[in-house]
């Protein structure tokens, strides 16, 4: 792994942490995280606001400034303020898409949630993801969070991905069996 590519995730999961620990009790943790959320949403939405984030243009001080301005006029906990504030002293704005991210993945992993990644060719029904999210607690005995992906290129069937665990039963998968099994006879 390059040093670059390294800093990538290495430095938001650093800022990610460090609001964790910031988080003195339950209630501190589900106001940041709701703010958290709220924020995101709202950055998602509003291309200035992203702008303003990622340029490199503005100095670490001026954006400072203009997120002050922005913290006066929308209600957050003084926490995830504080958060944000310590992001533009820092000149690191531009990582919160990835702090979120990694955020969030601590939560999950705080809470014993494991990520399941689900894929196949359409967009699967919500008792059918029931079914697979309850038979996956049940078997792995452990909370699940269900990702699903779409890919049209695995024809049919179903692909598991549960940490580093890949479960493929695509029908692509078995064509490309077939196919090897043909040449080897």
């Amino acid at each position: 792994m390059t040093n670059k590519s390294k800093y990538k995730t290495e430095a938001p999961n650093r800022y990610a942490k460090a609001l964790l620990l910031t988080c003195n009790n339950d209630s501190d943790l589900k106001q940041t995280k709701n703010d958290f959320d709220d924020f995101i949403k709202t950055y998602s939405k509003l291309d200035e606001l992203k702008l303003f984030f990622q340029t490199p243009l503005l100095n670490p001080f001026r954006k400072k400034q203009i997120l002050l301005k922005i913290l006066n006029k929308i209600k957050l906990c003084e926490n995830f303020s504080n958060f944000l504030i310590t992001l533009a002293n820092n000149g690191k704005l531009f990582l919160l898409k990835k702090i979120f991210s990694e955020f969030n993945n601590l939560l999950d992993e705080k809470n014993g949630v494991i990520e399941v990644t689900v894929t196949t060719t359409d967009s699967i029904d919500r008792t059918v993801k029931n079914k697979i999210q309850l038979s996956l607690e049940k078997t792995l005995n452990c909370k699940i969070k269900l990702k699903e992906i779409i890919d049209k290129s695995i024809i049919g069937g179903i692909i598991l991905k549960v940490n580093s665990i890949m479960i493929d039963n695509s029908i692509r998968n078995k064509l490309q069996d077939y196919n090897l099994s043909e040449r080897l006879n």
